[in-house]
Formats: structure tokens, sequence, C-alpha cells
């Protein structure tokens, strides 16, 4: 456990932890998914791009910048910052495809995810005298069970995953849609029949027994090998973001 510990704070030290995240969000995505990436969300936009580009899926890339498959960008402190070289996708096209059963996979990155598929990006604490404001869910309401498959990421793994949200943001509980939580530890997925988490990917640094003791519920063993990120990986997301804006997650 202790060198696993060294080289989770070396991962860190590196600033490898979210580029690991990224890797296991882009492997998970499909050929012919049309994803949608909300505002400032690094992890979920450089994974949809490397899913794209540098391992060929014939991904469709839509988010609130409403662009719509732009070219490959430069990282900018907000993924809101539309493209001029790409055709336009509005944000109610979204909404309507998402009713419509057609949007393949819907980000979202809350502060708090439980055993029954709730999330929660508003509050931390008592709902009536909260310690932190968070900015709120926006469209996490309508669209977490709408799309057909949720990607769930937060870079803080021992405090994602609880017993019980401080606030229902959204849930996904009465839908039956596939939904996966990314961390800093792993990748996850959730078993509607089990109606438990299960641990299908580690990274270099944790493994089933570590993650199991920093997480708040029963968790599943089903770890199906380790996300590896080569020199390849690493070139392609500097390329993207060259002043580190991705890094800004793990401080």
């Amino acid at each position: 456990m202790k060198d696993l510990m060294d080289d989770f704070h070396s991962a860190h030290s590196e600033q490898k932890v979210v580029d690991h995240m990224v890797k296991a969000v882009a492997e998970h995505l499909k050929d012919g998914e049309l994803v949608y990436v909300g505002l400032n969300s690094f992890i979920p936009l450089l994974a949809s791009f490397m899913a794209r580009d540098l391992m060929k899926k014939k991904v469709r890339i839509a988010g609130v910048s409403e662009s719509y498959d732009p070219p490959p960008i430069t990282l900018s402190p907000s993924t809101g910052q539309p493209s001029t070289e790409a055709p336009v996708m509005t944000t109610v096209d979204i909404f309507d495809l998402a009713q419509r059963g057609r949007l393949d996979v819907m980000f979202f990155g809350p502060a708090q995810v439980d055993g029954e598929l709730n999330v929660n990006i508003s509050i931390i604490g008592d709902p009536s005298k909260p310690k932190v404001r968070l900015p709120g869910g926006a469209a996490t309401a309508f669209l977490l069970p709408l799309a057909k498959r949720v990607f769930l990421w937060n870079v803080n793994h021992s405090r994602v995953l609880v017993p019980k949200v401080d606030f229902i943001t959204g849930t996904a509980r009465n839908s039956h849609n596939q939904v996966m939580l990314f961390t800093d530890l792993g990748c996850l997925s959730y078993d509607r029949e089990e109606r438990a988490w299960s641990l299908l990917h580690t990274f270099p640094w944790s493994n089933f027994s570590m993650i199991k003791d920093m997480t708040k519920i029963p968790i599943l063993d089903r770890v199906e090998g380790q996300v590896v990120l080569t020199k390849e990986d690493q070139d392609f997301l500097d390329q993207l973001d060259p002043q580190g804006l991705r890094t800004i997650l793990e401080k």
C-alpha cells in the first residue's frame, strides 16, 4: 500500500493524474457516438479529441460553445469559447436530441455521487445552511436521465462517492442508461442489477484494495485492466494544452 501511495503522490507531482483520466474517458467512447461537453470540462473535452483525432474513433463532438465537431483546438480557460471554423449546433438542438433519445454521451462533474445514482452539483452541507455553494446543476436534472450513457468525473475519489448526497441536483436512478465514473484512482461503472458501483480500470498507482479503502460505500471488484499513458498520448495532450491548464484540476 505504501508503494502505491508513493506512486500516487509521484504521479500527482508529475501532473499525470488528469492525463490518465483523459485517456480512460477516451478509451470508453465509441465509434459513432455524439458526445456533449459542458462548460469548463477540460477532461471531457480533451478526451473527446483524443478519441476522435488520436484513437481515430468516429466521435462527433458538441458542447456549450455551440460548435459541432470542431477542428482540433488549443485549450483555453473556458471550454465555452466558440469555434469560428465549425458548424453550429445550438443548446436547444442538444436538448431536443436528448429528449428523442439521440444524445449518446453526456458529461457531468458532480461534487458527490451516491449508490442510488443521485448527483450533487449544488451545495455541500445542510441545504438550509450550506458550507459550500457549488456552481449549480444547469441542465443536470433534465439531461442526466436522458443521455444513453452518462460519464461522471471528479479528480478526488475519496470525496465524490458518498453514502448519501447532501442535495439531489439530478438523478439517473429511474432511468436505464449506463452511468460511469472517472476519478483520480480509476474508472467505475454502475451495475443496476446489483445496485452498486463496480471498479473496471485502475491506474499505475492504484488497485482494488486501495480504492476500496478510500471509498465510503461498497464497490464490486471487476477490474478488467490498467489504463497506461504512452508518450504519444502525452505529446498529444501537451499539443492541445501547451499552457497546462488541465493541471489546474489537480491542485
